[in-house]
């Protein structure tokens, strides 16, 4: 599997455990693009520099083909490309356009995400993966869940995608607006949307544990 992104140089990806639902993506975004963002969170969190940087995303989204060109545009069947941009879709392209030809950058966050295992559970169909960042070696993660949504009519389809990710260094990463990157099988991409609300900062530090009292009568 080969994306134009791996055309701009490449970062790195890996996973962590945080769980977050998607919100909605503000209404400024361009709908003349193959795939279309309709949905995001996004966190990233630094832990001190180094690749001990984490990130974890949601996102939804939509693929405009009819027919899904043989299955390059089905996210579950062929995969999808993920990355992230300390810079906003202006320095490179319009927004959700097509972005091939973009300036050469550095990815801190990019992973062709694939093959995912396919599962049917109760007519609900989804897939996951699990694997290594850098590939085959580690020792960062990378995991994700997609789900298959309900599909808009002359539409390849939609999907939510869970993304969790270690051993990063995101510290190019520190303020709004920031940009995800997606491409799929069939290299149509790849596509660039602005993130205006991404959770930038260190992690939650942990409290003191409290021991919990005897009780004497």
């Amino acid at each position: 599997m080969k994306f134009s992104l791996r055309g701009i140089l490449i970062g790195s990806l890996g996973a962590v455990a945080l769980s977050l639902a998607p919100q909605a993506v503000s209404a400024q975004i361009i709908d003349f693009g193959e795939i279309v963002l309709t949905g995001h969170r996004v966190q990233i969190v630094h832990n001190g520099g180094g690749t001990s940087d984490s990130t974890n995303f949601n996102i939804t989204f939509t693929n405009n083909v009819e027919g899904c060109d043989d299955g390059d545009d089905d996210a579950i069947a062929t995969g999808i490309e993920v990355a992230l941009s300390p810079l906003s879709c202006p320095n490179f392209c319009v927004a959700g356009a097509a972005c091939a030809g973009a300036p050469i950058t550095v990815f801190p966050f990019d992973y062709v995400i694939d093959p995912f295992v396919p599962h049917t559970v109760g007519g609900q169909t989804y897939g996951t993966f699990f694997g290594l960042n850098p590939i085959d070696v580690g020792p960062g993660t990378v995991s994700a869940r997609i789900g298959k949504l309900p599909s808009p009519p002359y539409t390849c389809g939609s999907w939510n995608l869970n993304v969790e990710a270690t051993g990063l260094d995101l510290s190019s990463i520190t303020k709004n607006p920031m940009s995800i990157w997606l491409n799929d099988e069939d290299d149509s991409g790849p596509f660039c949307f602005d993130i205006n609300d991404a959770i930038i900062g260190n992690p939650i530090p942990k409290g003191p544990k409290v021991r919990r009292g005897t009780h004497r009568r």
